[in-house]
């Protein structure tokens, strides 16, 4: 916003007419307004440009914040026909009489009506019989005393965001509940449906959804957490539907208000008079009514109204109240308390949609931002633990905390060396895991279940990094002293997981054995290649650096490595030591070094056979020319390389050996042993054979 250009063009009372006819007037030819013309141009492009980029930052929060409008849309509905519900359930109130007359108590004798009710209790039991033969699973939710069918029929559920179809659904209203079978197309036997879900009539919504395009006949049902969206065939049935959803409620209020009136009538320490001129004297004394606390009674909907708003805390403070008070109850005179029974059984669902929606919060989907990271899950995790889920929690936990990493890991791009590239990616992982570790121990400080599953977690998170590692880093253009850097940095960043009493150093080095054994194997192989053929072209003939700085650098390097030159300097700048020698020197301390920060137990003996051969394929080199008789000349200087060699070389890989391993290496200490005589010019094949005088030996 820097250009006054833009600045002018953001002006709440810009006038694009004035704003041109005053540049027509201002301007002189018609190449400025062709500028002005770009000028404008190339801020519309650029103020494009960043709308686009907000647009892709913002993506997933702009998906995320559609379906929290969509979520609170639907709650919305809930909440507009609790509204309606309870606006008509005043509406009754305020038209009921106080002082209306009194109904006398009658007592029942005729006979006939006593047949209506038996009739009535057949067809009831008759109807349910039926549902129980064609409905799998539902022989709890059907085993209640007074339930009667309203009314059946087959829906279609659909998405109630896509709006695609789902499953077939048969439908079951009854007086204090809908419940929902699903189609059974792999049905063996009678059974035509499979029991889904059973929603109380007091805690459901029915919503009208208009027609639309590819949507007819369709109305949503809202049971919190739940949104279902069901569709007709055909618009008699939508009306039917409805019409015997609006029955039941009214029969449900009616019910309730009728149950609040006459526990309201009678106290606990109320009895009937035995005097009392309306009732007959020997009926049975009716037993005291129990009453609860209100807040008992308002548990389940202050539950929904918790869940609703997110105060899980609070939801969880009250149904351990509510659990509390079941577990030191004791109803009168023994007697079962059935109010008591249908408080405990909404509770429990109460408790069971608490945990689904705990649940959820830790869910791993495509659409949900992982912004926040652990610290996100730690309420989530807090509250189901604390509800008794500890091992629900710990598995979404886990499966939250993969995602993370594989999030992580993809941001990890391979741009330069392999060295840079590992050093950043063992990095990432190992600084998520640490991370990870840490916020596991703090939500599960006290459980062997879960941390037994979390070191199975972080074992099946190293293989993936290993197994990734060996794809990237063990190929044939990758050196050994890569190799070897990029192994000792997953080493360093897995090492860190001890300080949290993790050590998975042991796996790390079992998934790098085998091929650390085959890349030392090819580079045993193309060294000794290499020396056969520097042999070849090899001239047993003293060093000429040149000039004085050539030596001082040549003794410089060397001396870094651990060996002194000093006696070997003859003139201004000539060692006396072959060219091949200085190479082979500087190879071997090279491999040397890769195979001492390889060094494990299980590779000692790979290591140890790849050195033994690459020095023996040097000292071959030696005796060769030891034997040839054309470099006899040479022999002294042959020796004094080979003392060298033997000596001074082994002497400074065994103490190297030692450093690092503890031990010496044994095949090197043979090694010297083996050819201790080319330090006297002598080679298995070059003895000294006694001459004798005569010939009567022949």
């Amino acid at each position: 916003m820097g250009d006054p250009t833009l600045k002018l063009l953001t002006l709440s009372d810009f006038n694009p007419d004035k704003y041109v006819r005053e540049l027509s007037q201002n301007c002189i030819g018609g190449p400025e307004l062709v500028r002005l013309h770009n000028k404008v141009q190339t801020l519309s492009e650029e103020i494009n440009g960043n709308l686009k980029k907000n647009v892709y930052q913002n993506y997933m929060q702009f998906i995320d914040t559609a379906k929290e409008i969509s979520h609170l849309e639907s709650e919305m509905y809930q909440l507009s026909h609790l509204l309606s519900e309870q606006r008509s359930l005043l509406t009754f109130l305020s038209n009921t009489s106080v002082l209306g007359d009194e109904t006398p108590l009658v007592l029942e004798t005729d006979s006939s009506k006593q047949n209506g009710e038996e009739q009535e209790e057949e067809v009831r039991r008759h109807k349910l019989a039926t549902i129980l033969e064609n409905v799998e699973g539902c022989g709890n939710i059907l085993d209640i005393p007074g339930r009667l069918l309203i009314h059946e029929g087959d829906l279609l559920e659909l998405d109630p965001v896509e709006n695609n179809p789902l499953k077939r659904i048969h439908g079951y209203l009854f007086t204090d509940g809908l419940m929902l079978a699903a189609w059974n197309a792999n049905r063996r036997g009678p059974m035509r449906y499979k029991f889904e879900a059973f929603y109380e009539l007091g805690s459901l919504a029915v919503v009208n959804v208009r027609d639309l395009a590819n949507v007819k006949y369709a109305f949503k049902l809202l049971a919190f957490p739940d949104t279902k969206l069901f569709q007709s065939t055909s618009n008699s049935t939508k009306k039917e539907w409805l019409d015997k959803f609006d029955q039941a409620k009214k029969a449900r209020l009616a019910q309730d208000q009728i149950k609040r009136e006459s526990i309201s009538e009678k106290s606990p320490s109320r009895t009937i008079s035995i005097e009392s001129p309306s009732l007959n004297p020997f009926e049975e004394i009716e037993e005291d009514v129990a009453l609860h606390p209100e807040w008992l009674l308002e548990t389940p909907e202050e539950l929904d109204v918790y869940v609703a708003q997110r105060h899980f805390e609070d939801a969880l403070n009250l149904l351990q109240k509510a659990k509390e008070y079941f577990s030191h109850y004791v109803p009168p005179n023994g007697q079962p308390d059935h109010q008591l029974t249908e408080i405990k059984r909404k509770v429990e669902q109460r408790h069971l949609a608490l945990t689904d929606v705990l649940m959820k919060e830790l869910e791993v989907s495509p659409d949900k931002s992982l912004q926040g990271g652990l610290r996100a899950a730690r309420r989530a995790v807090r509250l189901l633990n604390q509800l008794g889920r500890s091992t629900q929690s710990c598995n979404l936990f886990l499966k939250l905390c993969s995602s993370m990493m594989r999030t992580q890991c993809k941001r990890v791009k391979r741009e330069g060396s392999a060295t840079v590239y590992i050093r950043h990616l063992s990095s990432v992982v190992f600084t998520n895991m640490c991370h990870m570790t840490e916020e596991f121990l703090r939500a599960f400080p006290d459980s062997s279940s879960c941390s037994s599953s979390f070191v199975v977690w972080a074992s099946s998170e190293l293989s993936i990094f290993t197994t990734h590692f060996i794809k990237q880093v063990f190929i044939s253009q990758t050196s050994l002293t890569t190799l070897t850097e990029c192994v000792v940095l997953a080493r360093t960043q897995c090492e860190r997981l001890c300080a949290y009493g993790i050590d998975l150093c042991y796996q790390l080095d079992g998934a790098f054995r085998t091929p650390l054994t085959r890349a030392l194997r090819d580079a045993r192989d193309k060294l000794t290649d290499a020396i056969k053929l520097r042999s070849l072209e090899g001239r047993w003939i003293p060093t000429n650096l040149k000039s004085k700085s050539g030596l001082a650098r040549c003794l410089q390097e060397h001396a870094e490595l651990g060996i002194n030159l000093d006696n070997y300097v003859t003139g201004d700048c000539w060692l006396q030591l072959t060219s091949n020698t200085l190479s082979f020197t500087k190879l071997f301390l090279s491999l040397l070094e890769d195979c001492l920060k390889l060094q494990t137990s299980e590779l000692l003996y790979t290591i140890n056979e790849t050195l033994l051969e690459v020095f023996t394929a040097q000292v071959k080199y030696l005796e060769q020319s030891l034997r040839n008789e054309k470099q006899a000349d040479q022999r002294s200087f042959i020796t004094k390389n080979a003392d060298f060699l033997l000596v001074t070389l082994l002497g400074l890989a065994q103490k190297k050996y030692i450093t690092a391993v503890g031990f010496e290496c044994s095949t090197l200490a043979k090694l010297i042993k083996e050819h201790s005589a080319l330090l006297h010019g002598v080679t298995p094949t070059n003895r000294q054979i006694t001459k004798y005088s005569s010939n009567e030996y022949l």
